[in-house]
């Protein structure tokens, strides 16, 4: 009895430390696959930058990195099931920028900017005006001018309520002293194919989204929401050139749920940012039309609270 008392107690030695050996090994970081939650439809301008930024990121990390679309509510689904997950750098995920600031402005929601640790930004996409190529405006005078001899008939479709999109139609329409009727759709996919299907008048979207339409003959550009004129545009003006105070654009950031231990932050910023870098990835971002534009987590941060402040100047006075 003794010898298999003893035979016993060294057995269960064995496991204790078979366990903890095993509950080591789980604690080096990955140990299992990453999801990285886009809150937009597939295909839209934030998924194909995320596939793309991801399959480069994924030749220097361990584990799988899994991206799951979770469309709804201008952003907010996706949103709250990445700020509510937990916080264990198992999962990430994309936000936009001004929509995840200026939702939970607009509405109640079940998270807000400080339940975002920043990794880093990701890409910087100017907003821009565009119609259908057989539209009968071929500038934007010619558009401001018939918005303002029938007003609210002219439709622009945008990403959702109070999303982006919206809130830079919005504030156009506001500078140039034009009213028209803005309609939401579930994401910037829907809102393009609105205006390719002659359901709406024009839209205001991410150059990125409708620069293959523009070149191909099927969409007219008509102004940018930039300080200088695009580079691939050159012959098109910005809003301000036209005495229209309107910048805008989308900041598309990778963030993770606030309390996932640092060390995991800057591991997850150290791959993503080798990625971005990458030739391979500024080839592929060049072709999809995507303008790269890293920030660090400091900068991201401070970039969020900018664009929380802009909202909270701009859109009372748009009536959003």
């Amino acid at each position: 009895m003794k010898k298999f008392l003893k035979v016993l107690g060294v057995s269960c030695v064995l496991a204790l430390l078979g366990a903890c050996g095993k509950e080591k090994g789980e604690e080096k970081y990955p140990a299992k696959p990453v999801e990285v939650i886009v809150a937009y439809k597939a295909g839209g301008g934030t998924d194909v930058g995320a596939r793309i930024l991801m399959s480069e990121a994924q030749k220097n990390f361990p584990q799988p990195f899994v991206i799951v679309n979770k469309p709804g509510a201008d952003g907010e689904v996706g949103y709250t099931e990445l700020l509510t997950a937990k916080p264990d750098g198992y999962t990430i995920g994309f936000i936009n920028l001004p929509t995840f600031v200026s939702l939970p402005l607009q509405r109640h929601t079940k998270f807000s900017k400080e339940d975002a640790a920043p990794i880093m930004n990701h890409v910087y996409d100017p907003g821009v005006l565009v119609v259908r190529a057989n539209s009968p405006w071929n500038t934007l005078e010619e558009f401001v001018e018939e918005a303002k001899s029938k007003p609210e008939e002219l439709t622009i479709s945008n990403n959702g309520t109070g999303a982006s999109n919206h809130i830079g139609a919005a504030h156009f329409a506001y500078e140039s002293g034009i009213k028209v009727t803005h309609v939401p759709f579930g994401g910037s996919t829907d809102m393009i194919a609105a205006l390719r299907g002659g359901h709406v008048d024009a839209t205001v979207a991410k150059v990125s989204e409708v620069t293959s339409l523009i070149k191909n003959g099927e969409l007219r550009l008509l102004a940018s929401f930039t300080d200088e004129r695009l580079e691939n545009f050159k012959e098109i003006p910005t809003l301000k050139e036209k005495g229209y105070n309107v910048t805008f654009g989308s900041a598309r950031a990778i963030v993770a749920p606030k309390g996932t231990p640092q060390d995991r932050l800057d591991y997850l910023n150290s791959v993503l940012k080798t990625a971005l870098e990458s030739e391979s990835n500024i080839e592929k971002s060049n072709n999809s039309n995507l303008p790269l534009m890293y920030m660090s987590p400091e900068e991201l941060a401070q970039y969020i609270d900018t664009q929380e402040n802009y909202i909270k100047e701009i859109v009372p006075k748009l009536g959003l």
